[in-house]
Parts: C-alpha cells; structure tokens; sequence
C-alpha cells in the first residue's frame, strides 16, 4: 500500500509541476507561442490520467482514466513538432496543420475505442500490483498504429531540426543540441518502457524534463 500511494503521489506531483509550469511560461514569458502552452496542458492532461488510472477501484474507472492520458499522450507530438518547427522557423501552412490535427484526432478515438470495440484492445481487466490499479490488455489488430504514430512524429522532428541546422534556420547551435536531447531523451524512455515492464510510466517524468529544457529555451 505504501509503495502505491508513493507511485500515485509522483503521477500526483507531475501534474502539478506540468500546471505549474504552464501558469510560469504564461506568466514569465512576455511573446508566448500557443504550440508550447498547449504542450504543457497535455503534460497535465496524461499524467492526470496515470494518476487517475493508479487509484482506480473498477474496470470503468481505470479505462476512463487511460483514455484521459491518452487524450495528452496522442496530443503531445503534435503539439512539440508545431513547438520545434516554431524554433527552427520552419513553416508549416494550415492545411498541413489541419491533416496533423486530423490524424492526431482519428488516432485518439481509435485509441479511446478500448472497452467498446475490440480494434485497440482485444481484452482488458483491472489487477492490482502492490495494492496499484493496473490494466492487464490484450492487444488488439489496431494497436500498432499508436507506434507508426509516435515514430513518424519523432522522425519528423528529427528531420526538421536536422534542416533547419543544415539549412542555417538555427543560428545558435546549442538550441538545437537541446532540442535533439528533448526528442532523443522521450524516444529512449519510451523504447524502454516496451522491453521492460515496469509498475511505474516513466514518461510521466520524462516529459516535465522536456517541458523544463524547452521552458530555458524560450525563457
């Protein structure tokens, strides 16, 4: 019991710092770009959910909950790709914008589909670890589209930081050395979290790091 409430307190603490950190950009920083404040509230968003999912009682519950930290979890790249592209004065026009939006949403509602059609999971139960609400899936035939999902955003912000570099966008070299590390660093977490099961989303934390790097880089 005392390990879970200290998971649950964590998730708890990481969406403070992400709501915090949002109010201190908004607050601080005088030219605000709205890409960046909607990635912070994602942030919160998502680990809202892993708290939620960590104390959940019931099945319902605890979908209820993943499907809020899916809802900041699918968001995310989108909103740190716009975020990148900002820095590296790399435009992307309104239609581009609108196809990204556009996939960003269809891929949530297939992952919001769990625990009503079986195309993301095919099976889900609540167990409990050391006292903790988990969610034991079987996945389902479109499951790996979240994966095709992530690995195009991180390839695509890659290749725009590798542009704008090469294309001179970037006249200040360590904004693009801290760039790569918030992508690359997100990318190492999350291939981790694959192999290895752990009781605990290390993304949760992960992600207020990168929200740190990239409020020193605006700041």
């Amino acid at each position: 019991m005392e390990r879970t409430l200290n998971i649950s307190f964590i998730y708890g603490i990481d969406a403070v710092l992400a709501l915090l950190l949002a109010c201190g950009y908004c607050a601080i920083v005088r030219k605000k770009e709205i890409w960046l404040i909607w990635l912070y509230f994602s942030v919160f968003v998502a680990n809202i959910g892993y708290f939620a999912l960590s104390i959940s009682k019931t099945v319902e519950e605890a979908l209820l909950a993943n499907r809020l930290a899916y809802l900041g979890n699918v968001f995310l790249p989108l909103f740190m790709l716009m975020t990148i592209m900002k820095v590296c004065k790399v435009n992307c026009s309104k239609i581009w914008r609108g196809i990204l939006i556009g996939l960003s949403c269809i891929v949530f509602l297939v992952a919001a589909s769990q625990g009503y059609l079986p195309v993301y999971y095919k099976e889900v139960s609540l167990v409990f670890v050391n006292g903790m609400a988990k969610l034991q899936k079987v996945y389902g035939p479109l499951h790996s589209l979240y994966y095709l999902y992530l690995f195009a955003y991180f390839a695509i912000m890659i290749g725009v930081i590798v542009y704008a570099v090469c294309k001179k966008k970037i006249t200040v070299y360590k904004h693009a050395m801290l760039l790569l590390v918030v992508v690359c660093f997100n990318i190492v977490i999350w291939l981790i979290e694959q192999f290895i099961n752990w009781d605990f989303e290390f993304l949760s934390v992960s992600y207020i790091a990168s929200e740190l790097l990239l409020f020193l880089l605006y700041g």
